[in-house]
């Protein structure tokens, strides 16, 4: 039989008061190991599970393709009103009135209108476009869209962009 301090040696370091276990290079390297893949296996748990994770709903907030953009008396006679927001222009002639969209029909591009020509311009590849959206030069393959507007019970205009009409359809007021 050994003496007492023989079956204690496996705890206890060669110092006293020292650690009951010896950090060798094997030790640390298995511990980092386990470290680093608990962290990866806590990061991915928190991205499924986290703030707007795996049970956030994935949903596209757009705001409503029908608004209203005012009363007929805010626009002019003969104007021509950009509403960038809402990517359309509001025309009004005499006593009609359409809604035409900015969107250049060749390849997406905002379109402006020129008062000094009076016709809409791309300023990116030179479409032009007459006051009534119809397309006369550059590469734009067909014209404007035309959105559709009416008149709510309140006497406001109202502009629906999911809704494309002929271009001869006009309200008149």
């Amino acid at each position: 039989m050994g003496s007492k301090k023989d079956e204690n040696k496996c705890c206890e370091s060669g110092k006293e008061g020292g650690i009951w276990f010896t950090i060798s290079r094997r030790n640390f390297l298995t511990l980092a190991g386990w470290g680093l893949f608990f962290a990866a296996i806590g990061a991915y748990l928190s991205q499924l599970f986290g703030y707007k994770g795996f049970f956030y709903p994935k949903v596209l907030f757009e705001p409503s393709p029908r608004f209203f953009v005012g009363e007929p008396k805010q626009f002019p006679v003969g104007s021509v009103t950009t509403l960038k927001s809402r990517k359309i222009f509001v025309v009004r002639d005499a006593d009609s009135f359409k809604a035409i969209s900015v969107v250049c029909t060749h390849l997406g591009c905002a379109v402006e209108f020129s008062k000094e020509k009076n016709i809409f311009e791309c300023p990116c590849h030179g479409s032009k476009y007459y006051r009534n959206g119809v397309n006369f030069a550059g590469p734009a393959p067909r014209p404007l869209d035309h959105l559709q507007m009416i008149l709510d019970n309140n006497g406001k205009l109202a502009v629906d962009t999911s809704v494309k009409v002929p271009l001869e359809t006009e309200l008149i007021v």
